[in-house]
């Protein structure tokens, strides 16, 4: 190959990744980019943005108390996040923690299926001093420095008997309990009504046959990172006790939950 045909190769090849990221939104939704300095302007900008964008829910003092909220959660679970106080559910760090900024940002840039929007169409400044802003609201961030909590790789490629024994550990674990038998959501437990938040509210068990509902996000990582560091505030607990020294069981048990919804990342 001559100089000019590999230069052409390359473009091509860095077209394509370049193409691929901005499908898979990794150029315009990475938790790493580039944030604003902190300091009294940005953290006003980010109070300026918060009134205008999340205060209807969450509530002028960021307590949840805003008046959608009051709709949102008045017969059943999720309420919209006190952000006075801790217990986040959705989180990389271990049970009990606070979330990273990392945790905050995808948060605001995903959403929450069927709860909070994606705010996407804010910009990534936009996005980290409105964080910044939420954390000046507890005082628990400026004296904590969470730390996710390690996420190994997925295997390359999930066997037949992996997912047999991600249905064992599903078993063993008595996840059908709440999920059901096949994971739809409707165990014993969610028929009963006996699920309820700290807030004592009644929550639905999640229907594992739909990813695209999962609150926490439905890929491989975000099942691992559910799995291991549990939703606080919620029946769901963290399971890192029960998989200390086996971590790679986990993943037969994330290959079982995707097999499902027929959706085997492979």
């Amino acid at each position: 190959m001559n100089q000019r045909s590999a230069k052409i190769a390359m473009s091509t090849t860095l077209s394509k990744y370049l193409v691929i990221l901005a499908v898979t939104g990794l150029c315009a939704s990475s938790a790493y980019a580039v944030r604003p300095e902190l300091n009294r302007d940005t953290l006003m900008e980010g109070r300026r943005i918060y009134e205008k964008a999340c205060a209807w829910c969450h509530g002028s003092e960021g307590m949840g108390n805003g008046p959608s909220g009051w709709f949102i959660g008045r017969y059943d679970a999720p309420r919209p996040r006190d952000f006075t106080k801790e217990g986040y559910k959705l989180r990389s760090t271990a049970s009990g923690e606070l979330p990273t900024d990392q945790d905050l940002f995808r948060t605001l840039t995903q959403g929450i299926p069927g709860v909070m929007p994606a705010y996407r169409s804010l910009n990534e400044s936009e996005r980290w001093q409105v964080i910044d802003y939420i954390k000046s609201l507890n005082p628990a961030f400026e004296q904590e420095k969470p730390a996710p909590i390690p996420l190994p790789p997925p295997p390359l490629s999930p066997s037949e008997g992996a997912v047999q024994h991600g249905r064992t550990l599903y078993e063993k674990y008595d996840c059908q309990v709440c999920h059901g038998e096949n994971g739809d959501g409707h165990g014993p437990e969610g028929r009963a009504g006996r699920l309820h938040d700290t807030n004592n509210l009644p929550i639905r068990a999640t229907n594992l046959t739909d990813p695209t509902s999962f609150k926490n996000g439905g890929t491989a990582q975000d099942l691992y990172r559910s799995i291991m560091t549990g939703l606080d505030g919620t029946p769901m607990p963290s399971y890192a006790n029960e998989f200390t020294g086996q971590e790679e069981a986990v993943w037969d048990l994330i290959w079982y939950l995707q097999s499902l919804s027929g959706r085997l990342e492979k």
